[in-house]
């Protein structure tokens, strides 16, 4: 009797053991080529080396197919394993108290045209130092799947998806991931070598600790539904290929949390960020470069939210499309400083072809801003800054608001309100001081929109809000001037002085 037939022999005998004895018992099945042979329980192969599919000898493998089952609380004890060599190999682990501890490399797809799988499903549990998922051929295909409440994969210290093949991981419907260092993309060399990831499901998560990157020196994708993953230091996008990394999170509690500095584009490369229908993006500093146009943070569907508790900085130049986008409803919120800068690494000038930062309906809030003239379409939405360096140009269909977030918002340049467009000031009580303050021109036209703001107290005769200061010109008026603070019976609100001294002051009614 040939070995092969042997071992599918005993993993049949195995599963009919199994189905007859009618309780759960540990188990290690064999089935194919797989070497080295005869596992027990637990199944602790030493220094041995784990290879599966193509198994004959590492550096010669067969052709020949192979598979290993852990199941039922079985135990997989290996230094290093080669899943998929030169062939198809798979390995599952399966089931609470399943378990395959690894404490060296785990390839996947590691050798000639392969295709490697490893399944790890409900409650069971595989670690490993090092894991590398398609590595050998560019035609080649590596797999991960974890898939199930309490599936768990570890990965010590460095995990590679799409090395030197493509590379494909998946984590759904409450598996777990922990991870240091992670590479999603192919080597240096493997221009068409790609790497992809999706983490979906509500409870699934993703916790890498170490160096992060989307795209290392090929296109790597990350895909994050209703799931949560933290990281460190991200990155999309690292090389100068002009392959497009890309990365999205959306649906219900889907949410992508970034501790340090997030660094989305390269100087000569492409990154690409989308915040879709409920996705959340948390992050602590954030950059985009998009030296050639090529780097994008869009978050522009219903529910969408950014919140950037730092500065955010765009390096744009020769874009064609803006290198941020908040769009449909979505919400940014920038704790910081948001500005444009020029490159330092490309000293020659692009012509320039557009915004940098674009915001068409939503609400943009940050703490200050510095863009230059012309970077900055304010098409939309609105806007809460506590400063802003420079011209603005609210001409369009956009809505400055004043007094929800910051207490004040000090303009170091000339405001021009366009006949669309609306100016929104919230209102707690008198001030002394302009709540919009203007140190250029001040030019009017649409709305002015007065309003309580929380915890406003109530206004008496003779109380005065000034509104507006501007050192410039004032032109234009507004169009409409709505306010809506509360008054008591028989008090009123006087404007008369609102386009020379920008107050308002509340009197007797006549």
């Amino acid at each position: 009797m040939n070995h092969q037939f042997r071992r599918g022999l005993s993993a049949l005998l195995a599963v009919a053991s199994l189905s007859a004895a009618g309780q759960a018992y540990a188990d290690v099945i064999v089935t194919g080529d797989v070497s080295p042979e005869d596992p027990s329980d637990p199944w602790d192969l030493g220094s041995n080396t784990l290879l599966v599919g193509g198994a004959s000898a590492v550096w010669e493998p067969t052709f020949d197919d192979g598979e290993v089952i852990v199941t039922s609380g079985g135990k997989l004890f290996s230094a290093t394993a080669l899943v998929g060599n030169s062939a198809s190999g798979t390995v599952q682990v399966i089931g609470y108290g399943s378990m395959w501890t690894n404490s060296g490399s785990i390839q996947i797809c590691a050798s000639g045209y392969c295709d490697g799988s490893l399944i790890v499903r409900n409650g069971a549990e595989v670690s490993t130092d090092e894991l590398v998922v398609g590595n050998r051929n560019s035609m080649s295909l590596g797999r991960v799947l974890v898939e199930g409440y309490d599936a768990t994969l570890t990965s010590r210290t460095n995990t590679y998806i799409g090395l030197r093949a493509r590379g494909r991981a998946e984590l759904r419907q409450g598996a777990s991931f922990f991870s240091n260092n992670v590479y999603i993309g192919g080597a240096l060399g493997c221009s068409v070598c790609n790497g992809s990831v999706t983490v979906a499901g509500s409870a699934t998560r993703w916790v890498s600790t170490g160096e992060f990157i989307v795209g290392v020196y090929s296109q790597g994708t990350l895909d994050i539904y209703r799931a949560e993953v933290s990281t460190v230091n991200a990155r999309i996008g690292v090389s100068s290929t002009i392959s497009s990394s890309k990365a999205s999170v959306s649906g219900w509690g889907g949410t992508w949390t970034n501790q340090g500095l997030l660094r989305v584009g390269t100087d000569l490369g492409y990154g690409e960020l989308t915040l879709g229908a409920y996705g959340t993006l948390v992050t602590e500093d954030t950059e985009i470069h998009s030296e050639l146009g090529g780097g994008f943070i869009k978050v522009n569907d219903v529910y969408a939210s950014w919140l950037n508790s730092g500065d955010v900085t765009v390096f744009a130049i020769g874009n064609q499309s803006p290198s941020i986008l908040v769009d449909n409803g979505a919400f940014v919120s920038i704790g910081g400083l948001l500005r444009t800068a020029q490159p330092a690494s490309i000293p020659y000038v692009y012509p320039y072809l557009g915004p940098s930062v674009r915001l068409a309906d939503g609400d943009l809030v940050a703490g200050a801003m510095e863009v230059a003239e012309g970077e900055f379409d304010f098409a939309g939405g609105r806007l809460e800054i506590g400063s802003f360096a420079g011209d603005l140009a609210n001409l369009q269909a956009g809505e400055l608001s004043v007094g929800a977030v910051h207490p004040s918002t000090d303009i170091a340049g000339s405001y021009s309100q366009g006949p669309g467009a609306a100016l929104s000031i919230a209102v707690a009580g008198s001030s002394a001081l302009p709540l919009l303050q203007v140190d250029g021109d001040l030019d009017l036209d649409g709305a002015l929109e007065i309003r309580p703001a929380d915890g406003a107290v109530s206004f008496q005769a003779g109380d005065t809000v000034v509104l507006l200061g501007w050192l410039g010109d004032l032109t234009g008026t507004f169009t409409a001037v709505n306010i809506a603070l509360p008054l008591a019976p028989g008090l009123a609100w006087d404007t008369s002085a609102l386009y020379t001294t920008g107050e308002i002051t509340v009197v007797t009614a006549s």
